[in-house]
């Protein structure tokens, strides 16, 4: 009897082991299983050698394709278009805060009706004396069938610009600013209307002045002429009513070419009493043709003003 147990005892044990070493063998999760079923890469070699068993298809990457907005609409480039440049009479003005922060620079250029002439102001700025100086230049275009690239063509930088006017360069004064500023061209293409304001960084302004570029016939007659008269025409009149105006503070400012009569430039005088309040001297005007001058008006009354000049403005689609 005891024979026997021992015997069913010695299968019974036997059994288990094999189920055990089954159980481990088969067993999913343990790491000599792992190690068998991919053997982890040790060196350069082996891992090269492996690289050379990946299937062709597997080693092409599809390539990246953006995916499509329904929404989406191409962008088109600014457009670029003529406007008129005067449209505010007399109304530009230099920027004193960009001269002095970039010392010398280009205002935007400025072309005639017939696309004959561009024009352009060079402002400099001097640290030492704390001055403003300037200049115009005229340049002739050459023509093309489309308006735009005969403008876009012209270059400020062009060296054919022929220096026109200038102002402040003769000498060096401590904060004196002394610019040129383009108002307009004449209608019939011939004449370049330019105001010029000197004055003083510390005292203010001390006057303004007509100038008026002639490009009648050949180049080499070009002229200028600066209409300082008129300043003294206007405190001519005022002195006869016993009124002195270098006791107060005046100026001019011209506003254009009229547009009844394309060959008179009219300005505007006023002054500033002890309150500052400003008191009208009437409209004037100056005969393109003769240099005469004329009071077109004491009180302040409508009258139109040319704009014969354009600039080449970029607009957004």
């Amino acid at each position: 009897m005891k024979k026997y147990i021992s015997i069913i005892l010695f299968f019974f044990l036997l059994y288990n082991v094999q189920v055990v070493h089954a159980i481990k063998f088969h067993n999913p999760f343990s790491k000599k299983a792992k190690q068998e079923i991919e053997k982890m890469v040790q060196t350069k070699q082996e891992w090269e050698e492996k690289a050379k068993n990946i299937d062709i298809e597997d080693r092409n990457a599809p390539a990246y394709e953006k995916p499509q907005d329904k929404d989406f609409k191409p962008k088109t480039p600014p457009s670029k278009k003529f406007v008129k440049y005067n449209v505010s009479p007399g109304g530009r003005e230099v920027n004193f805060y960009e001269i002095k922060n970039k010392l010398d620079i280009k205002s935007q250029a400025v072309f005639d009706k017939q696309l004959n002439f561009m024009a352009y102001g060079q402002y400099y700025y001097s640290p030492e004396y704390n001055q403003i100086s300037s200049e115009i230049y005229v340049q002739k275009i050459k023509q093309s069938v489309n308006k735009i690239k005969t403008a876009l063509s012209a270059n400020v930088l062009n060296t054919r610009s022929i220096l026109a006017i200038s102002s402040g360069e003769k000498e060096f004064r401590k904060d004196l600013f002394s610019t040129l500023t383009i108002v307009d061209f004449s209608s019939d293409s011939t004449k370049l209307l330019v105001k010029e304001k000197i004055g003083s960084a510390t005292e203010g302004i001390f006057r303004n002045y007509v100038w008026i570029y002639y490009m009648q016939g050949e180049q080499s007659q070009w002229f200028a002429i600066k209409f300082n008269n008129l300043n003294e025409e206007i405190k001519k009149y005022y002195s006869s009513a016993n009124i002195a105006l270098d006791n107060y503070r005046w100026d001019i400012k011209p506003l254009g070419f009229s547009k009844e009569n394309p060959q008179m430039v009219i300005v505007e005088a006023f002054a500033w009493d002890k309150n500052k309040k400003e008191i009208f001297l009437g409209l004037w005007g100056i005969d393109s043709n003769n240099a005469s001058i004329t009071l077109v008006s004491k009180k302040p009354i409508p009258i139109e003003i040319s704009a014969n000049g354009s600039i080449v403005k970029e607009f957004l689609p």
